[in-house]
């Protein structure tokens, strides 16, 4: 196995570069060379498990939960342990980012994403017999499509998530902001009564 196609190199700094990327060069392809040869094979069931596990996460509802519960474990963190701040200014701020990744999360999930994605599957459905079922088929390329599954599920996957963008240009204003809201006034008020309970130190 080849990294470098063999050249007949010269010492013209024009025509090949610096010395030491010849150099670096041959040291890779040295290494290369070296290392053994592996095969690594997998049983039948293996790779089925790890194709339903990229079918699953490519999904953009499911794409939209990974993202949401790793931002809960990271960004309120940041928020709360930012010193350049007061207390209160930090709990506050915290309660606000864990409110945005709750309402942003929970609607691109169930009201957005997940909903869109269903719509798209059954409107792509090449065994369906409904006048709907093939609606959002590209035209002419149900042969292609019919015998291409990863094609289909690259397609289904681009096309939610298109329409899924352009209905968050709406819902970003009519559920998330408001949803946020709430949320971030009821952390601050549990926060207020356990402070006052005595159940949170300063």
């Amino acid at each position: 196995m080849n990294i470098q196609p063999e050249y007949n190199y010269n010492n013209s700094i024009a025509m090949r570069g610096k010395w030491w990327k010849k150099l670096e060069d041959k040291i890779i392809q040295k290494a290369v060379d070296a290392a053994p040869m592996h095969t690594a094979k997998d049983s039948a069931k293996k790779i089925d498990r790890r194709n339903n596990f990229d079918n699953w996460v490519s999904k953009p509802h499911i794409n939209r939960g990974v993202m949401g519960a790793t931002a809960l474990l990271t960004q309120p963190a940041i928020d709360y342990y930012n010193h350049r701040v007061d207390e209160n200014t930090r709990k506050v701020a915290r309660n606000r980012t864990i409110a945005k990744i709750v309402a942003g999360t929970a609607v691109g999930m169930f009201v957005v994403r997940g909903p869109i994605y269903t719509a798209v599957e059954n409107m792509t459905n090449i065994k369906g017999k409904s006048k709907f079922s093939k609606l959002l088929l590209p035209k002419g390329s149900l042969t292609d499509i019919a015998g291409n599954e990863k094609f289909l599920k690259n397609y289904r996957s681009a096309l939610a998530m298109a329409l899924a963008l352009a209905a968050m240009c709406v819902t970003n204003f009519v559920l998330d902001a408001p949803l946020t809201i709430l949320i971030t006034n009821w952390l601050n008020q549990k926060g207020k009564e356990a402070k006052k309970d005595g159940k949170v130190s300063a």
